[in-house]
């Protein structure tokens, strides 16, 4: 289990966009912040005190690193020259230049060793590069493209390296397995889905296999497995998880923590600050969150061993957490040990109920092969993956909507059982709202007085199979307040109205008391989401149809009054018709004979 811990500030900001990063001091719990262009201040975590600082008049283009095999620190200045220098040289611009007659692009970290990346992509380690600097010729890996970003992770003792470009609005990542060879064979990967902008990415590392994770803005987050034996892919991978606590309409930072974890950083999707978050990449649930008051654009986010550090507005705060082993115990329930001694209230029952292994498979064979051809294969997949019924209706369903396909989406509502509440909303927003051109044609029954707008019966068919659904109200209620509008409530609230009336017809295996149960909770679900809209419209349609449906639930109340009155004359028929009241002694009070004398 991950969980993030309260937060604290360990100090004040000049600027996020100046922020250049924050990397580990030879001494432990000891950050360097790279404050500035000209500033770099030593920490201590545990006190938030300030250690030593340094100041510059030549501009910063790198984080301050330690490099440990020249047991100095290293930065890069003007993208033109390094300095090296220890705790002892107060003056930084009196430390010696070492010039290179490429442009350098940034300097990492590989097994506590500095490495260069030059502007055109090529790697050296730095004590190389230093000896070699005046003859020293790059690998270009790049010529008119320049580097948006670089994404790095070490596995044992080698690192994965590469860089984000951007050519032609084209995602283009070019990476390489570095093992301290002069040449690297890069590979690219061309990050790109039809229509959709990429709002985020990092590297996750998972029993020595390497992720490239893609955030988009429709919310989706892909995952492609980086082999050095493959080619040029054209494609960002698999469905990894749909993110739904954060906005992926702005961008999204991605850190890796460990193989069962990544954070991930981004605005409130209601947009009111920001959230951080730690996701089980094995379980797919998010395991921890916390909110922030604010969010900006250009934030920043590391990881410094047990740490998380991002700006805060014009703060950098420290956001700790703990990793522990009972990982599968806090998702299932309580991992604390049962007692053997039960409370005395408490029966244990032992009976059980024989099954049929035989008759049940051959029903969910039945069910699959009712599925298209197209659609089992996705969802034989995703089953494979051990994936729930309620993931795989996230991932399919969006992509059948998108697709306007009515029969998919059939066969989508016979087949699954457990469709989220959030989808409810979408397919009847859809159903609602599609053209009756798309529907298929099918042979129409007769639904007397049925409004226009609601035919034809393939689209009251589907409205059926949604209705007989098992939903929460309170779940279900968010969604129908912002997924349907004022027309698609109306249209609804006619066709509910018009299954209440004598014209109404019975929802699939239910019988007419079980519909019109179904029918009433929807109708209340309906105008619990709704009653704002209603209200403030004054649409002289909504009124009526308003009208009608309390016409028609008083109707039903004035019936049920009825059976009141008659209900213990009905009890004695049918004690009566048992032969309970035959026996001698028993007196029957239903009617009484009296003599009245009038004269």
């Amino acid at each position: 289990m991950a969980k993030l811990l309260s937060y604290y500030r360990l100090c004040p900001l000049i600027d996020t966009k100046n922020l250049l990063g924050i990397s580990n001091d030879c001494e432990k719990g000891v950050v360097l912040v790279t404050l500035g262009r000209n500033l770099v201040i030593k920490y201590k975590l545990s006190d938030q005190k300030q250690i030593t600082s340094w100041r510059t008049r030549d501009k910063l283009t790198s984080q301050v690193l330690y490099d440990k095999e020249q047991n100095k620190y290293v930065a890069v200045f003007n993208k033109t020259f390094i300095r090296l220098w220890t705790d002892d040289d107060e003056n930084l611009d009196k430390v010696k230049k070492i010039k290179f007659n490429q442009q350098i692009y940034n300097i990492i970290m590989h097994n506590e060793k500095a490495v260069i990346v030059f502007i055109d992509g090529s790697l050296y380690p730095l004590s190389e590069a230093l000896e070699n600097r005046k003859t020293l010729q790059t690998e270009k890996i790049i010529d008119d493209e320049h580097i948006h970003d670089i994404l790095y992770t070490s596995v044992d003792t080698k690192l994965y390296f590469g860089f984000l470009v951007k050519k032609n609005n084209i995602n283009i990542f070019y990476w390489c397995i570095y093992t301290g060879d002069i040449r690297n064979i890069y590979h690219k990967v061309t990050v790109q889905r039809e229509q959709l902008s990429l709002t985020g990415y990092g590297l996750h590392v998972d029993r020595d296999q390497v992720n490239l994770l893609s955030v988009w803005n429709d919310g989706r987050m892909y995952s492609q497995i980086l082999k050095q034996d493959d080619k040029d892919i054209n494609e960002p991978g698999q469905l990894f998880t749909v993110i739904e606590n954060i906005s992926t309409t702005n961008l999204v930072k991605i850190v890796d923590i460990d193989d069962n974890y990544i954070a991930i950083y981004g605005a409130d999707p209601n947009e009111e600050g920001a959230i951080l978050l730690i996701y089980n990449t094995q379980f797919k649930v998010n395991q921890s969150k916390q909110t922030h008051k604010l969010y900006t654009n250009d934030s920043k986010i590391w990881r410094i061993d047990n740490n998380i550090l991002l700006p805060v507005g014009q703060n950098l705060v420290v956001v700790p957490f703990c990793l522990e082993s009972e990982q599968l115990a806090a998702l299932v329930g309580s991992h604390k040990p049962v007692s053997s001694k039960p409370d005395a209230d408490v029966v244990f029952v032992c009976e059980f109920e024989e099954a049929r292994w035989e008759d049940n498979q051959n029903s969910v064979n039945t069910k699959e092969r009712n599925l298209s051809k197209k659609l089992k294969n996705k969802v034989q997949e995703y089953f494979k993956q051990g994936l729930p019924e309620g993931l795989i209706v996230e991932y399919i369903l969006p992509d059948i909507l998108a697709e306007q396909s009515i029969n998919l989406l059939g066969e989508s509502l016979d087949f699954f059982t457990d469709i989220p509440e959030k989808y409810l909303a979408k397919i009847l927003n859809f159903i609602l709202s599609c053209d009756m051109k798309k529907f298929p044609s099918t042979p129409e029954k007769l639904l007397p007085n049925l409004a226009n707008e609601l035919l034809p019966w393939s689209r009251i068919n589907l409205l059926d199979r949604i209705l007989i659904r098992e939903y929460s109200d309170v779940l279900l209620i968010p969604y129908m307040r912002c997924d349907l509008d004022l027309e698609q409530a109306l249209k609804l609230l006619t066709y509910l109205n018009y299954m209440l009336s004598e014209e109404g017809h019975d929802l699939q295996n239910l019988d007419s008391l079980e519909t019109e149960k179904c029918i009433t909770g929807w109708m209340s679900v309906l105008i619990d989401s709704n009653y704002q809209k209603f209200i403030l419209s004054k649409d002289r349609n909504i009124e009526n149809v308003l009208i009608r449906c309390k016409e028609t639930v008083m109707d039903h109340l004035d019936v049920l009054d009825e059976l009141k009155q008659i209900s213990p004359a009905l009890c004695q028929f049918h004690q009566e018709m048992q032969g309970k009241n035959n026996n001698a002694g028993f007196s029957n009070n239903l009617y009484t004979v009296e003599q009245l004398n009038l004269y």
